[in-house]
């Protein structure tokens, strides 16, 4: 067992143990003398195109109890650890617990099964299937159900022609347009019909058809040709054409808006405030999309709780709006605590955070905030660092900060970074997927007060190159951050794929004053501000995110991001602050931040592995299973791989420098485990990561470990406490 201990780890062990325990649960153990449980409720379709867990499942009226990697049904083997005996206080309150975090057995009910059926053939008939037959294959074996809809597609069935067939002519001519979703050729679906009702009110609600709606359009599809294809025909539904003519004109008018009102529950906004975050537009058109926008962007304003949005009819075709506006909490002061643990060293850290959502009563949001954290080493220093902030975001969309921190390491130096930023966020375009954020200034004054003689004479004077890093320099520069997603908020069970991307550049403007102006220059030949080195570099950054949803509970999420930083001209090597560091929560979790790489550089036993690993080249490739046992629950299994790299070779950092015929050998790999919480405010997190191929000891021949090298639990093992998913 020691062995097994040794060259696994605890993680086989710990499952082994539960799954050991739980089977030993009787399934059936509360399900009623003479009824079955229903163990498997699968679809099984003849035709591939159709996505049984996507297109059908949803419509079972009886599915069987949640299931963690596909056959374990932990929740209701949790809930068979009652007691059935329940005749003492302690037995009854067991059974209760059990009862409240387990999940009853399903019993399986043959009436539902041909309720689901029926459901399951009309789905087919939506999706163009009309001659779909629904059978079932049922099997008992130890009170126990295995059932089977079986789905034979058969042909399906295509549009044959398309008609447009609506009393008005500009509403005629819209259904008419290229941006139609129905074609002649294209398999029918119901789906496809309803997307069409959409597009049309919403182009007509934009156009100023205030009264219009989706439920006034209705299709007819004639399928008796007896040749799998059907004719459509878009007209007006029946209701329309019985309503007297004044409310039937009502619905074909376009409308303008004549006024706008606001009403604000207590005066605390400027009017100037609303009326920018106001897109509806005297005078103009009425604007489904202006009215959408209005309500996103009044509801993002910090101190406004909730936001309604109505319009009176006035005359023939004018319309008076009113915006109510109710007030939030203005004022908000959070605190948090927590406990740190990484490779042997513990620590502690907690900060303070208050915020003002209305500070010049213009939706100005100022916010403080404050952390202190203190790390006690095994060897017996020490690590500290306190920072402090201050920012200030504008309704325009533009936010100034300060920062000032404050880090006395134990490689025996002390640093300060002062920094100011002027961001402007770009407001996001109605319908668009991108977000856009310039930091058109970001000053980073780097300035370390003590460092010790040790320090100096093992590092600074070794590297003059590295030890750049760690002398007071300047960083002014400009970055661009956007970001994609694909996620809609109507469909959430739908896959997505995020993109984010950031271009830094830093220097060339200071850079380019230094030649015009000549400014001196320091022993290496770097100009100076005020006698301050400034560092000049561009870095670039890509990340992209798939979520693969399989189902609700079941995700599968995959990333990748690759991060470059080139220093030149004025500087010799990218500022230590703006260089990369692999391992971490959200990176290669079989390995603590800062504790990976770059390349196979190894520092055991070197007091300055800290600083020694950064790199200029990142690569971060992570897959990542999910599963929602509860709504607060979650489970994950992951496979990380990676590493950082140095863009040139340094001395202080042998076997960091990138290489194209030597990068995908070092390649770090790990695999793990993790357990999320969902809070409802927030996701906290454990993942437990494990080494699997380790770059630092190829050197040794012991990149892999597995056996016969074993694992060692300080070395190769990794607990992670983090909030949010890792990507």
């Amino acid at each position: 067992m020691l062995r097994v201990l040794r060259t696994y780890g605890f993680l086989p062990l710990v499952i082994g143990v539960l799954l050991l325990t739980f089977s030993s649960c009787n399934t059936t153990k509360f399900v009623p003398e003479g009824q079955y449980l229903l163990n498997k409720a699968r679809v099984k379709c003849s035709d591939p195109k159709v996505q049984e867990d996507v297109d059908l499942r949803a419509y079972l009226r009886q599915k069987q109890n949640t299931e963690i990697f596909g056959f374990w049904k932990l929740q209701l083997d949790v809930y068979n650890t009652a007691p059935a005996d329940t005749s003492t206080k302690a037995k009854k309150k067991l059974a209760e617990n059990a009862h409240k975090m387990g999940e009853a057995p399903v019993i399986y009910d043959s009436t539902l099964t041909i309720i689901s059926m029926q459901q399951l053939r009309q789905q087919m008939n939506n999706m163009g299937y009309f001659q779909a037959e629904v059978d079932t294959v049922v099997k008992i074996k130890n009170r126990k159900v295995d059932l089977t809809y079986v789905v034979t597609a058969n042909e399906p069935y295509f549009i044959r022609n398309y008609d447009v067939d609506l009393p008005v002519e500009a509403i005629a001519d819209i259904a008419k347009s290229p941006a139609c979703k129905v074609h002649p050729g294209d398999q029918f679906s119901t789906a496809m019909l309803d997307e069409e009702r959409e597009r049309i009110t919403t182009v007509l609600r934009n156009r100023g058809y205030y009264y219009f709606e989706k439920s006034m359009l209705e299709f007819t599809a004639d399928s008796s040709l007896n040749s799998h294809q059907v004719d459509v025909v878009i007209h007006a539904a029946p209701y329309v054409l019985h309503l007297d003519s004044a409310t039937r004109e009502r619905y074909q008018r376009r409308y303008t808006v004549r006024s706008i009102e606001y009403k604000l529950d207590h005066p605390f906004l400027r009017k100037s405030a609303l009326k920018r975050a106001t897109r509806i537009k005297e005078g103009e058109r009425y604007a489904e999309w202006r009215v959408e926008r209005t309500y996103a962007r009044m509801s993002a304003l910090p101190p406004v709780k909730y936001v309604d949005i109505a319009f009176t009819p006035v005359g023939d075709s004018l319309l008076d709006c009113t915006i109510s506006v109710s007030r939030g909490r203005l004022n908000a002061v959070s605190a948090e605590i927590e406990g740190t643990y990484s490779a042997g060293d513990w620590g502690v850290a907690a900060g303070l955070t208050y915020s003002n959502k209305n500070i010049f009563h213009g939706a100005e949001m100022l916010s403080l905030g404050g952390r202190a954290s203190y790390e006690w080493r095994a060897n017996g220093g020490r690590a500290i660092e306190a920072k402090a902030e201050a920012g200030l975001l504008f309704p325009s969309n533009v936010k100034v900060s300060i920062a000032y921190n404050y880090q006395q390491r134990p490689e025996e130096y002390t640093r300060t970074i002062a920094t100011a930023t002027l961001a402007y966020f770009l407001p996001r375009r109605p319908g668009s997927r991108w977000t856009h954020q310039f930091n058109l200034v970001d000053i980073n004054y780097i300035y370390l007060p003590w460092v010790s003689e040790r320090f100096k004479k093992e590092f600074m004077d070794r590297s003059s190159v590295l030890k750049a890093s760690y002398e007071d320099h300047f960083i002014v520069d400009w970055n661009y951050t956007a970001s994609y997603s694909t996620y809609n908020q109507r469909f959430p069970n739908r896959s997505y794929l995020q993109l984010a991307m950031r271009v830094e550049t830093a220097g060339n403007f200071l850079y380019g004053l230094s030649r015009i102006f000549n400014f001196p220059k320091n022993k290496d030949g770097a100009y100076m501000i005020w006698n301050i080195p400034f560092a000049q570099y561009a870095k670039g950054d890509i990340n992209f995110t798939y979520h693969g949803i399989i189902t609700p509970q079941h995700h599968m999420v995959g990333h990748i991001g690759i991060g470059v930083a080139v220093p030149y001209l004025n500087a010799g090597i990218v500022p230590f602050e703006k260089r990369y560091f692999g391992g971490g929560a959200n990176g290669i979790r079989g390995w603590q931040a800062r504790t990976l790489g770059p390349g196979t550089f190894r520092g055991a036993g070197n007091a300055l592995v800290y600083d020694l690993q950064a790199g200029d080249i990142h690569l971060d490739m992570n897959l990542e299973y999910r599963y929602k046992v509860l709504k607060f629950l979650e489970l994950a299994a992951f496979m990380d791989a990676g590493n950082i790299w140095t863009i040139r070779d340094y001395d202080n950092q042998p076997g960091g420098v990138f290489l194209w015929d030597q990068f995908y050998k070092q390649i770090a790999w790990s695999y793990g485990v993790g357990i999320r919480f969902d809070l409802s405010i927030l996701i906290f997190r454990v993942d437990f990561g494990v080494k699997l191929h380790d770059p630092s000891r190829i050197a040794e021949g012991k990149q892999w470990r597995t056996a016969p090298h074993g694992l060692c639990w300080k070395d190769d093992m990794t607990f992670h406490f983090a909030i949010g998913h890792p990507f």
